[in-house]
């Protein structure tokens, strides 16, 4: 049976149509392109019972959590829930944040991400985002890309069965062709991002009813 508008994932200001409960998303885009802060607007939840579950790789978690309130996201500690991959979380000391050694340490990402997620559920946030932001760390630091495809199979797995949406966001530019079409195997659907003149566009491959032209996004 097809879900519900209203059982669909929304995205407040951005040029795309509702997506349905279990969705992952692969965001791709040069670093400056603003494929990250795209990557972010999407894990804002409009949701009164929606809650996020950051994986930051390429920065501390008070940057992260900076960021996510920047690009629009609420910074309610029992809704937003980050797993610091770098160590270096400062004074955040609250349930909300964990942390592992390196962003090689698939394993313990899982371990954290899934007790997080399930923090998020109990707390009574039932519509949980998460986001990974960004994949080219786990990849880079990995000593076997098969790894990361296994996590990402999980990850997504996880998130399809609990009627989540993903978000990962990914630097083409940084990886191999081979490797970037294999990560994307994992995702229901790619958005890409430029930067035209300062302003951004994105286009969507993979799902039906998005925009599949180049689109502004607005601000």
């Amino acid at each position: 049976m097809a879900q519900q508008q209203d059982d669909r994932y929304t995205f407040d200001d951005l040029p795309l149509n509702p997506v349905e409960p279990g969705t992952s998303l692969l965001v791709t885009g040069p670093g400056l392109s603003g494929a990250r802060e795209m990557g972010l607007r999407l894990l804002c939840s409009p949701d009164t019972n929606g809650g996020t579950v950051l994986v930051a790789t390429d920065s501390d978690a008070t940057t992260m959590l900076k960021d996510f309130e920047r690009h629009g996201g609420a910074l309610d500690r029992e809704r937003v829930r980050v797993i610091d991959c770098a160590q270096e979380s400062g004074d955040l000391s609250e349930d909300n944040v964990s942390t592992v050694n390196t962003p090689a340490d698939l394993t313990g990402i899982g371990i954290e991400y899934s007790g997080q997620y399930e923090s998020t559920y109990a707390s009574g946030y039932t519509r949980v985002r998460t986001g990974i932001i960004t994949l080219t760390p786990l990849l880079v630091y990995s000593d076997d890309v098969r790894a990361v495809y296994r996590f990402l199979n999980t990850i997504t797995g996880r998130i399809g069965t609990a009627d989540g949406l993903g978000i990962c966001v990914l630097d083409p530019n940084a990886h191999e062709e081979q490797v970037v079409e294999s990560v994307a195997r994992f995702f229901d659907g790619r958005v890409d991002i430029r930067a035209d003149q300062g302003d951004l566009d994105l286009r969507v491959a993979g799902l039906q009813n998005q925009p599949t032209n180049w689109t502004p996004v607005g601000t």
